[in-house]
This record gives C-alpha cells, sequence and structure tokens, in this order.
C-alpha cells in the first residue's frame, strides 16, 4: 500500500475558487485520495508541519476541516533531529523552509509520494529530482499513479 504525504496547500484545495479548472481537479483528486486513505487503499501520513502550518490558518472552519483530515492519518511521524538535519539539506538546495519539513518527514515516513499543489516546490523537485527520496507531484498526478 502506497504511503502518501499530502502538504497543506492540498488540504486546502478543496476550499479554493473552483473556477479554474486545474484547481477543480486538484480538488477532486484530494477528495479521492482522502477517500482512498478511509477505506485503506493509500495510508495518509501526518507530521508536527501539518499540524503547525494549519495552526497559522486564520479561518477556523478551514483550519478545523484540514486537522480533521490528516488527523485520520494511518502513520503520524515525529519529530526528530534527523527530520532537521534533512530539512536544512533541502534548504539548501532552495526549497522553503516549512516545504522542506513536510519533504524530510514524508522522506522519514517511507512515503513513495507528496503530493502538493504548491508549483514552487514542484519546479524545485524537477530540478533536483535525484535529490529527494519521495515523489513530489500535483495531487491529480498522485492520484492517478497511488490508486487502483
Amino acid at each position: 500500500m502506497d504511503r502518501i504525504y499530502l502538504d497543506l496547500c492540498c488540504y486546502k484545495r478543496p476550499f479554493d475558487d473552483q473556477a479554474d479548472e486545474r484547481i477543480q481537479r486538484e480538488a477532486a483528486a484530494v477528495a479521492s485520495i482522502l477517500e482512498a486513505a478511509r477505506v485503506s487503499k493509500v495510508a495518509l501520513v501526518r507530521s508536527p508541519a501539518l499540524a503547525l502550518e494549519n495552526s497559522r490558518n486564520p479561518r477556523e472552519d478551514r483550519r478545523l476541516a484540514a486537522a480533521l483530515w490528516f488527523d485520520g492519518a494511518a502513520i503520524n511521524v515525529p519529530f526528530s533531529e534527523a527530520v532537521a538535519e534533512r530539512a536544512r539539506q533541502l534548504s539548501a538546495l532552495g526549497v522553503a523552509p516549512l516545504d522542506a519539513l513536510h519533504v524530510a518527514f514524508a522522506e522519514a515516513a517511507g512515503a513513495r509520494f507528496l503530493g502538493t499543489c504548491d508549483y514552487a516546490l514542484l519546479s524545485v523537485a524537477a530540478r533536483h529530482r535525484k535529490e529527494f527520496r519521495v515523489e513530489i507531484l500535483p495531487p491529480d498526478q498522485v492520484l492517478t499513479r497511488s490508486i487502483p
């Protein structure tokens, strides 16, 4: 069973303006991934970085919904010095600090995929693909590669 780490922008995607086709596609993919996790077709991974980033959301309804989704994850990865060191290495490649934590937690959990709607992260990941131990993709691509 694939392990999937969704960063917070994926959990927030259903709340974005659905007028854009790409946003609709990504929101639908996130919903499908969450459903697949609910019925144990995939294992979602959560981390303290998700909780930290989500705590900064000023919209309580969105903060609570996202927390419910990732609190239901099958795998919880605790903070460790190894995760912090890996995040520092990833930051040196140009990954934003919080994104570097998400990637480091995903790698520590043995996730096959990290889903993100963050196109800056996707761009850095594409340039440094060999440096990552997790495949970083938009949620619609995670969906097509992970769920039978």
